[in-house]
């Protein structure tokens, strides 16, 4: 018997790629807050500015500048956060209360975080954290191939510098 031919698959658009991100990011955070923040009393924001800390202190990550005392300022972290970094200086005073980050203070002024650093309190949470994420990921993405997972960091890096160009070459003129 012979087999039907089945029609051409229509071709990825560009837009489709955006969108899968969008629904990615949706569909990753139960998982997220079921299996990495199982018992950690962070929630996915929270979890997000610690395991930014900890990459930056620990892992050696390049996202934000530290200074040689390892604080980052609170500029550079809200540039560089995934979630919302709208309530991020309440935010610090409660991870500072934890006692999960330290903060150097500005000097004009009182009671506002400058720059933060993980403590050794955080830097365990966090390592916790991170160590779920890589289990999360490992599962998720068993049967991707590394061929298929190096595309997919080079897509996400190729997203990431179009959107760095389209700041700088298009959007002042869209405010203009």
């Amino acid at each position: 018997m012979k087999k039907k031919r089945q029609p051409p698959s229509p071709p990825v658009e560009p837009v489709d790629c955006l969108l899968s991100i969008f629904t990615t990011r949706r569909d990753l955070l139960e998982p997220i807050r079921k299996a990495v923040l199982k018992d950690v009393p962070l929630t996915v924001d929270e979890a997000d500015t610690l395991t930014l800390l900890y990459g930056l202190r620990k892992l050696g990550w390049t996202d934000a500048p530290v200074d040689p005392d390892g604080f980052v300022a609170v500029a550079d972290l809200r540039r560089v956060l995934v979630h919302d970094p709208g309530k991020f200086s309440r935010r610090l005073k409660d991870y500072r209360a934890r006692g999960l980050i330290e903060v150097r203070e500005s000097a004009e002024r009182r009671n506002y975080a400058q720059a933060a650093r993980i403590t050794d309190a955080g830097v365990q949470v966090a390592g916790l954290v991170w160590e779920r994420y890589r289990k999360l990921a490992a599962h998720l993405l068993a049967g991707v191939s590394q061929e298929n997972l190096e595309a997919h960091c080079r897509v996400n890096t190729a997203i990431g510098k179009a959107i760095e160009a389209f700041k700088q070459s298009v959007w002042p003129k869209l405010v203009d």
